[in-house]
């Protein structure tokens, strides 16, 4: 541990780090010893730690604090009273009209799986890799590659994209082996719209629920190999989930469930589900995850603002949507973005 004389100066971090935990409502004792314990002159503490106490910016930013805790204790609240049942499983159907999806499902934001409903769709039988090849086998694609490298693939996606040829994409997801290293997803949508035209006789649009008018540009493409991850975040739009080849494991988390799930940048939460560490983020203890999956023909409802983690268990192809016939532009009131 260095010495008192050595650190007698704060940065800019240590007096965030000072706000931020007297806001948590840390007390300054508990504050003053850690600083201590960090090298820092006792007097320097204890002055540093008094001002933030007294200072009348923090006194205003409790006030939005107190404001964000009883946000937090109406959402525990909602969901302590939603889980009293103790049935935590997601509504299955085979068929649903529309009027009643949009009454009981859209507005309702509840999660909803329609087993088989794609039974109809060509590509649910078709898409094999002799054909996707002799379709689009002369494309360019786009992916997100090498994500392996890197634990932030997700929040850092203009690092990892990539151009590969289609042929040679489908080989490597068909190939009998595991990977998360490159996958195709929404982000890369805008670059293989071509891909999904050259496919589109063997699909239609989902009419009784989407736009067919707006399908060309709020439909896309997820296509990867066994084992592709999208690790848990949620979306800004209500969405719709076509499995058309291999199956997915989708663990969904209600909205309510934000106060205990560690959202530390725009969509995203800290916790990694593969490998939940409940002594660093305790409060996760409190969630409750729904698994679901989806097989070939499946379509999965997944509201706006239900948390979601995705593994392909086989090697997959998605088609997901958001030409929704009913307002969906949530994200238009969206404000933090890159804020938290």
């Amino acid at each position: 541990m260095p010495s008192n004389a050595d650190r007698q100066f704060l940065d800019v971090s240590w007096k965030r780090w000072i706000a931020e935990n007297v806001l948590k409502g840390s007390s300054p004792d508990e504050l003053i010893t850690i600083l201590l314990q960090n090298g820092f002159s006792e007097n320097l503490a204890r002055l540093e730690v008094g001002t933030a106490c007294e200072h009348p910016y923090l006194d205003a930013a409790r006030s939005i604090a107190r404001q964000l805790a009883k946000r937090d204790w109406l959402l525990n609240t909602l969901r302590t009273l939603r889980d009293r049942d103790g049935n935590f499983a997601i509504a299955e159907r085979t068929e649903i009209t529309t009027a009643e999806f949009k009454t009981h499902f859209y507005e309702a934001n509840r999660p909803l799986v329609l087993r088989g409903f794609l039974a109809r769709w060509p590509a649910v039988q078709s898409w094999t890799p002799a054909l996707l090849k002799n379709r689009c086998g002369d494309l360019q694609v786009e992916l997100q590659a090498r994500r392996s490298t890197n634990p932030d693939f997700e929040l850092q996606p203009q690092l990892h994209r990539e151009s590969h040829g289609f042929r040679e994409f489908v080989d490597y997801c068909f190939a009998d082996s595991a990977s998360n290293d490159k996958y195709m997803t929404a982000r890369n949508g805008a670059s293989n719209q071509e891909v999904l035209r050259r496919l589109q006789s063997d699909f239609d649009a989902i009419p009784e629920f989407l736009d067919p008018s707006r399908a060309s540009t709020e439909n896309f493409l997820w296509f990867g190999p066994k084992g592709t991850i999208t690790p848990l975040h949620h979306d800004l739009t209500n969405n719709m989930m076509a499995q058309v080849v291999g199956e997915k494991k989708i663990r969904l988390i209600s909205p309510d469930s934000l106060p205990l799930l560690y959202n530390h940048l725009h969509v995203y939460s800290e916790v990694a589900l593969a490998n939940i560490d409940v002594q660093r983020f305790p409060l996760f203890a409190g969630v409750h995850i729904i698994d679901v999956v989806i097989r070939p023909g499946d379509l999965l409802f997944l509201p706006v603002g239900w948390w979601h983690h995705v593994e392909s268990l086989s090697t997959s192809i998605t088609i997901t949507c958001t030409n929704f016939r009913w307002s969906n532009d949530f994200s238009d009131g969206y404000t933090t973005y890159g804020q938290i």
